[in-house]
């Protein structure tokens, strides 16, 4: 009995270890070519319908890792979720679709559209939870020694990093990535070359591998073949009856143009009319079902005559829609991770000004710069991933507003030291093969003032997302056409001080100019506007555009625009607008 006892507490300690590290603020993002971004923390994952799966953890370099059963989500059920969306003319089935896990450390895998939405849903999920499967017999002494049985035992303690993806079908364990923080649907956007054919045929195929080698296939006679039936069904056109094909499996020839094992990798298998699908490199190498799938020249015993001369064969698929006839092109597809640096902008004010593209960005991420109210309200899409610093304590005047006591050289000394520091972080996490995300205010090409410190350090590695600025937030607030005369012209002060004959004309013709961070130099702008203004021109302050709680549009005219101006509390957000259109 007390045997028993202690089994069954060994057992609840076990538990206890392996699901109390979960922390229901751990987030993943789903993004890319789907309809709605998802943020998921724990808890959400808890809300779903759930399965329940047991494996066996040996990763290729024959390394334990436990046996467990996990309970989570279908990664089908959560894709269905964010609806994946293929904005893509030509090709419009979603079997070239890729599917790009990626973990905290950096680490990723692929999958194929595939292998998760033909197959049965509970082979690959994203686990939530563990269970640690206890041997029965608990004196490991009776038939192995200690140093064999202790590190296999302590396996079922360890800590497993939630969320966790878990393929079942693999037989080896290095895609089921623990600690997931972004998932990612991609569209490889190649062109598909349709060919109208009024019989379709290729005589011969080509393999591309990752290392700039290929050769031409026109005949399989010379490679072992095997068989493989097949229900063909397809969701289109239903069932087609049993068929039976003969050919050489897909892995054999991948390996002879040397294709590296690289679970990030993916196949591509097109036709000669421009019909392809997409294959990943575990679901083929890592899986015992990838050694059925083959390219086929035979169905019974007759060569393939009608769409062949050579066919992709995938017996194990619940739906037949990826089997591609005329077979003419394989490739090789690495989606391994190049670190970027991500300007995103975050919109000009309330959270539910963001961009579903700036959020899907987001999860690529693997640290932020960001200032800290962004941090504050974004934290949700952020994960608990880190910040290296807010870009905002770099400015000067914050700066100086921070130090007040020092002088003017020390100000500037400190603060060029500071900034080459922070700029050191970026280049520190960039080198190290992390994607730095600076998460900007509006839209970062509108006056963005990464374009001064990060553009000439990291150019050619930069993308842009763009976001909502404050211009269009207060157009919205004014309400009118404001390019009535034919244009808008967007500025600061500087550029107005500095093209005096450029203002000249904009008021001879009567366009709109808007101007951003004007309020803090209002009175020598006033100055300047009313060489070339009446004084009855109108002029509209659009205060905290975006700002659901608190904007506020003043309308005045330039010759009283300061004295209404001084009346609010606002100094620094606000839009100033003048032109006629604005009557």
């Amino acid at each position: 009995m007390r045997k028993g006892l202690l089994f069954v507490l060994l057992h609840l300690f076990v538990i206890i270890g392996v699901l109390g590290g979960v922390s229901s603020s751990m987030a993943l993002t789903i993004g890319g070519s789907v309809r709605q971004p998802l943020n998921l923390t724990i808890n959400d994952l808890l809300r779903f319908e759930s399965v329940e799966a047991r494996i066996t953890e040996v990763t290729a370099d024959n390394s334990y890792r436990g046996v467990f059963i996990y309970r989570g989500v279908p990664l089908k059920t959560l894709l269905n979720f964010a609806f994946i969306q293929k904005e893509e003319e030509g090709f419009s089935k979603p079997i070239d679709l890729a599917v790009v896990v990626r973990n905290r450390e950096g680490k990723a895998v692929t999958l194929s559209w595939g292998e998760i939405f033909y197959r049965n849903p509970q082979e690959v999920m994203i686990a939530f939870s563990a269970t640690p499967v206890i041997p029965h017999h608990n004196n490991c002494g009776d038939c192995h020694t200690l140093d064999f049985y202790k590190p296999v035992m302590d396996q079922l303690k360890r800590k497993v990093g939630f969320p966790k993806l878990v393929i079942t079908k693999d037989f080896f364990t290095d895609r089921c990535l623990e600690e997931v923080i972004h998932i990612e649907v991609v569209n490889l956007k190649q062109k598909a070359e349709k060919k109208k054919m009024d019989k379709l045929f290729s005589p011969k195929f080509t393999i591309a591998g990752m290392n700039n080698k290929s050769f031409e296939i026109n005949d399989l006679s010379g490679y072992r073949h095997f068989e493989v039936s097949i229900k063909q069904v397809g969701d289109g056109r239903g069932y087609h009856g049993l068929k039976r094909f003969s050919g050489v499996s897909l892995i054999e020839l991948l390996k002879k143009v040397g294709v590296k094992q690289e679970i990030d990798s993916a196949i591509l298998v097109s036709s000669i009319d421009g019909y392809r699908t997409l294959l990943s490199y575990g679901e083929l190498f890592m899986a015992p079902d990838g050694e059925r799938v083959m390219i086929a020249d035979k169905i019974g015993t007759e060569p393939l005559k009608e769409n062949g001369k050579f066919a992709l064969v995938i017996p194990d698929d619940i739906s037949a829609d990826r089997m591609v006839k005329a077979v003419s092109k394989i490739e090789v597809i690495s989606f391994k991770t190049i670190p970027k640096v991500y300007i995103i902008g975050m919109g000009c004010a309330d959270t539910s000004l963001i961009t579903l593209e700036a959020i899907s960005y987001m999860g690529k991420a693997d640290v932020f710069v960001a200032p800290e109210d962004i941090v504050k309200r974004f934290s949700k899409y952020m994960g608990d991933k880190p910040v290296l610093f807010d870009p905002l304590r770099n400015a000067e005047h914050m700066f100086k507003k921070n130090n007040p006591n020092l002088s003017e050289e020390e100000l500037k000394s400190k603060l060029e030291a500071q900034r080459a520091a922070d700029l050191k972080k970026i280049k520190d996490a960039f080198n190290e093969g992390k994607s730095i995300a600076l998460l900007e205010y509006g839209d970062p090409t509108i006056y963005g003032a990464w374009q001064y410190w990060l553009e000439e350090h990291f150019r050619g590695h930069i993308e842009i997302v763009p976001g909502i600025s404050a211009f269009n937030a207060a157009n919205a607030m004014i309400g009118k056409h404001l390019g009535c005369k034919g244009s808008i012209i967007l500025t600061v002060p500087k550029g107005l001080t500095k093209n005096e004959e450029m203002l000249k004309a904009i008021a001879t013709n009567g366009d709109t100019i808007a101007i951003f961070i004007g309020l803090m130099e209002l009175k020598n702008l006033v100055a300047l506007l009313e060489k070339y203004y009446s004084q009855t021109t109108p002029v509209y302050v659009a205060y905290r555009a975006g700002y659901s709680e608190s904007k506020h549009l003043l309308k005045t005219t330039l010759g009283e625009v300061i004295s209404a101006t001084e009346k609010e509390k606002e100094r620094h957000l606000g839009m100033i607008y003048i032109g006629p259109c604005l009557k």
